[in-house]
């Protein structure tokens, strides 16, 4: 075991030696321990530091895009709000000619009416026409044959006279 760490011979003065060995070999353990660690930290801390660059960048687009997002949002509310504005005004409009339509078939159906009463009114005067026609017609017949009769009868007293003077 001692011939393996380089120790020769037994005695005090070769157990010093020997252990002076293996606490060197264990420094050299150690040291190169240490040296791997810190080989490794300094990797840890490249990689960290590859990370924290990506995290920034990938922070930065965030913060562009999200600036964008909001320009975007922006503009889409205001072309909301056009778009609202516009079926506000298009409703208005809408309700006016309806309201509008609404009036005039209402001022149609009181013009209807008073077309039919005058209608109505023209029927009852042709009647009233007709009736007077009808009465006159039988009025003037009536008269001719009054005329006719008088006609007669004044000759009938004219032949009377004339054969009463004979």
């Amino acid at each position: 075991e001692q011939q393996g760490l380089g120790v020769q011979g037994s005695g005090r003065g070769c157990l010093c030696v020997w252990a002076s060995r293996l606490r060197a070999r264990e420094k050299i353990g150690m040291l190169c321990a240490l040296q791997k660690e810190e080989e490794e930290h300094s990797k840890t801390k490249t990689l960290l530091a590859k990370e924290a660059e990506k995290l920034q960048f990938a922070l930065g687009e965030i913060e562009v895009l999200s600036k964008q997002l909001e320009r975007e949002k922006q503009v889409f509310e205001k072309a909301l709000s056009n778009v609202k504005s516009k079926a506000l005004r298009e409703s208005t409009k809408k309700d006016k000619l309806i309201s509008k339509c609404n009036e005039i078939e209402s001022h149609i159906v009181k013009q209807e009416d008073l077309l039919n009463d005058k209608e109505n009114e023209i029927k009852e005067l042709q009647q009233f026409i007709t009736k007077q026609k009808q009465t006159l017609k039988t009025q003037v017949s009536d008269l001719k044959i009054q005329k006719q009769q008088e006609s007669y009868i004044a000759q009938v007293l004219k032949k009377k006279q004339k054969k009463g003077l004979k």
